[in-house]
């Protein structure tokens, strides 16, 4: 399997919330919105390290987003993903995966 980049960039659908890029083309992006205070759904990934440095809890929303290319915003490119979170987002996106 090919090792992905991904990218944080601000969505500006999501009143500028940090969101993971999971892919794009010219005008769509797909996307998973980062948060530090979720719902209580139950419906969030909790990250073991937060992708920007801060001390506090972050989450990943268990939803992809499909979003206009024009709502994707600046690029966050001190936010990083450790391996073992990225590892845990890319087994919900393989077991989630609609055919």
């Amino acid at each position: 399997m090919k090792k992905r980049t991904y990218w944080f960039y601000k969505n500006k659908r999501t009143k500028y919330h940090p969101s993971l890029e999971i892919e794009s083309n010219k005008e769509r992006w797909k996307n998973m919105e980062l948060t530090s205070s979720p719902t209580h759904s139950g419906r969030y990934i909790k990250l073991r390290h937060n992708p920007s440095g801060n001390k506090k809890d972050a989450f990943i929303r268990k939803y992809v987003r499909n979003d206009s290319i024009k709502t994707r915003g600046q690029l966050l490119a001190k936010y990083h993903l450790s391996e073992e979170d990225l590892k845990e987002i890319e087994e919900f996106l393989i077991n989630n995966k609609k055919s």
